[in-house]
């Protein structure tokens, strides 16, 4: 069963070659830039490199599910439909550095 667009609720998702995105989504090359000629504008890129490495369908499917992911470093990624990613990181505090 597909998976249903958190968006706009109507489209279903899809695993592209770069990324995971609503059916709704339709982007078209005009000139050097991509213009969105459909009615949702979700989507979820593999490549993040704040995340600090991929993320994998399985991640995004669990993010649009209400789950946070995280990451080796012990930051969280997930959902949030008012970014223009659709995603939201929490860094991990970091230890402080030590006297010498």
């Amino acid at each position: 069963m597909a998976t249903l667009c958190p968006k706009c609720k109507k489209g279903t998702l899809k695993k592209g070659e770069k990324m995971v995105y609503c059916t709704e989504y339709k982007p078209k090359k005009s000139g050097n830039d991509f213009v969105n000629e459909g009615t949702c504008d979700f989507h979820i890129a593999f490549k993040n490199s704040a995340w600090g490495k991929a993320i994998t369908p399985q991640e995004i499917k669990q993010i649009v599910e209400g789950t946070k992911v995280t990451n080796q470093k012990g930051d969280t990624l997930e959902l949030d439909l008012d970014s223009k990613f659709f995603t939201k990181i929490t860094y991990a505090p970091k230890q402080e550095d030590e006297d010498l």
